[in-house]
């Protein structure tokens, strides 16, 4: 009879048995696990530590870029003059501050990124300069597992064969190319500095130099109008027979001198107001100066009389030779024929009376005097815009000529960093548009409908060809900042940094009819400088909150707005609250106490914001061997 019992003991053994085959197989699998698991950690952990030592000795080494592209900005020097030993030095310091080596001359290679337009890719050139991006990579790939730069030792690789692991990590740090629009002050007072209202600043013989410097460069036909002012003289009628006096009178204004032949026996004042006054029985010698007495001391004088010997006007006792200030007779003692620019509503006679009357004119002691100096003046003051005075873009009338030259020095900075960076002009007055095409003065350029552009060349030559108030005289400020922010919308390059440069010498004072600010507007989420939550800046003008809100519309695009105020009559509040709100720079010009001083300041300015590249970025390149 089979024994239940027994079997029931057997199948029981067979069990254990089968579970310790079974849990020493899993136990395998389990290790397995568990030591792939903690290699994996450990490789992912060396990863990011090595990760992160490349990415921090990356940015370290374009920020020596940076830093010798802004010392060059401040110094006028090399904007490439950066030292590449040094950069590696700084980046292998880093490294090792994180634990990581770096091999010098292996792991560290600066290049040159730029744009493809065929692409619309960023392309890069190792090795070759000027350079704008750099690449670092950590290795742990050598065999000797002692070594710095060894393989990465497994806690549990033996088990499998595999006992060390390669791995690099690399970073690629770049500075971005910027899609930049300068947008430019051409109202009218970007001469003001050239005019005798800055005499009390800049002194009469600076703005008297200013004056004739822009004449002679104007070269305009004028006759015989002299460069320095002077006085009328008009010359009496030449001796006849029988009578051998002549005189000639100059005209002073309040006062004439007289020169004769012979003795001056009566001189006959007429003034402005039609009063008169009479020296007669002077017996005296042949030169004289006159002026009215009494109730007409200090009254223009518009006629003379002059009797020497016996030429006579047959007008009475008395009466000599008459003498007359005139329109006419300015015109006819210079030669004043042609009018230099035929399209200015003025004329001789404009000029003439603008010699007698202005108060600018009067108060720079040049009152009744007419040469190159005062009609430069005047044309800066009353005929400033390119329609009426177009020569004006060949003078260095200030501030404007100091702009454009500072513009200059700004695109010859560029060009040497050669960054990729692309420029647009926009200018602006009581409205704004794009300085897109040169087409005056017998030349004509184009940018071909690439309005923001590397043509550095053409964009010179456009901006050089304009003038103080060359299409009007106010101050639009928001216009410009509006049209130069849909500029660089419609021009936006992927991976270029959108920047804006404003400009202005003066107040902003024009705005769109109706227009206001939002009803939930709040200055202080724009302008609290020192973050107690309170605006730092605000103003009920509507031309100026106009062109701050227009920054901040273009700020939130992710356009950054650098600013530059000059002159003592600009606004710095309102450019000091756009550049901080629009996450750039404000740069104060003073104007200086000379137009030297002006003009080095503006260099200096451009040269600044050229320099403001922006903060190196990253780019990845991760590899596992």
């Amino acid at each position: 009879m089979p024994c239940f019992a027994c079997n029931l003991t057997n199948r029981r053994s067979a069990r254990k048995g089968i579970f310790v085959v079974l849990a020493a197989v899993v136990m395998v699998v389990l290790f397995g696990f568990i030591s792939f698991g903690i290699d994996t950690g450990l490789i992912s952990l060396e990863q990011t530590r090595m990760q992160n030592a490349v990415d921090a000795a990356a940015l370290a080494a374009s920020q020596e870029i940076t830093s010798a592209v802004a010392q060059a900005g401040d110094s006028g020097g090399d904007p490439n003059s950066i030292s590449i030993s040094f950069a590696k030095q700084m980046a292998v310091d880093v490294a090792a501050a994180n634990g990581v080596y770096l091999n010098a001359d292996r792991d560290i290679v600066f290049g040159k990124r730029t744009y493809d337009p065929g692409s619309g890719e960023w392309a890069y050139d190792w090795t070759t300069g000027p350079y704008n991006v750099v690449k670092v990579e950590a290795h742990r790939d050598q065999p000797n597992l002692e070594a710095p730069d060894g393989r990465v030792p497994l806690a549990f690789g033996w088990a499998v064969g595999v006992p060390s692991i390669p791995l690099v990590t690399s970073a690629t740090s770049f500075v971005e190319a910027r899609d930049m629009v300068v947008v430019l002050d051409f109202s009218g007072s970007m001469n003001d500095d050239s005019q005798f209202k800055a005499i009390n600043r800049l002194g009469n013989d600076a703005v008297t130099q200013n004056l004739r410097d822009i004449f002679t460069s104007m070269s305009p036909n004028v006759g015989s109008l002299p460069l320095d002012p002077t006085y009328l003289t008009v010359v009496g009628a030449a001796p006849t027979s029988g009578c051998d006096s002549q005189v000639q009178v100059t005209f002073k204004g309040t006062e004439i001198y007289v020169k004769s032949s012979k003795d001056l026996s009566n001189v006959v004042l007429q003034f402005d107001n039609g009063n008169k006054y009479k020296y007669d029985n002077l017996n005296q010698g042949k030169t004289g100066t006159f002026q009215g007495n009494g109730g007409n001391y200090n009254r223009v004088i518009t006629k003379a009389w002059v009797k020497s010997g016996c030429n006579s006007s047959g007008e009475g006792s008395g009466y000599g030779e008459r003498f007359e200030d005139t329109n006419s007779a300015v015109k006819n003692a210079f030669g004043l024929n042609h009018v230099p620019y035929p399209y200015a509503s003025g004329s001789w006679d404009d000029y003439i009376n603008y010699c007698r009357n202005d108060n600018d004119v009067r108060s720079a002691d040049y009152r009744n005097m007419y040469g190159g100096v005062t009609l430069a003046n005047y044309w800066l003051a009353k005929k400033y815009n390119s329609w009426q005075t177009q020569d004006l873009w060949k003078a260095p009338h200030y501030p404007f000529h100091a702009v454009k030259n500072g513009f200059t020095l700004f695109l010859s900075f560029l060009d040497d960093l050669d960054f990729g960076d692309e420029v647009g002009i926009v200018s602006y007055d009581e409205s704004a548009r794009v300085e897109h095409t040169l087409d005056e003065h017998g030349e004509y350029a184009t940018l071909g409908g690439n309005n923001i552009s590397e043509d550095y060349d053409t964009l010179d030559l456009i901006q050089r060809h304009k003038q103080s108030g060359h299409y009007g005289s106010y101050t639009g400020m928001g216009y410009g900042v509006k049209e130069a922010s849909e500029l660089l919308t419609e021009h936006s390059r992927h991976g270029a940094r959108p920047t804006m440069v404003v400009m202005t010498d003066g107040q902003a004072n024009r705005y769109p009819n109706r227009w206001s600010l939002p009803y939930n507007w709040n200055w202080a989420d724009y302008t609290d400088f020192d973050g107690d939550g309170n605006a730092d800046y605000s103003t009920s003008d509507r031309s100026k909150q106009y062109a701050f809100y227009e920054a901040v519309q273009a700020h939130k695009l992710d356009v950054t707005i650098h600013t530059m105020s000059v002159g003592l009559d600009a606004d710095r509040s309102l450019m000091t609250a756009i550049a901080f709100a629009c996450g750039g720079v404000h740069i104060a010009v003073p104007g200086g106490a000379t137009v030297a001083e002006m003009e080095q300041q503006l260099l200096d300015a451009f040269g600044q914001i050229a320099a403001k590249v922006p903060p190196p970025q990253l780019v990845y390149e991760i590899t596992l061997d």
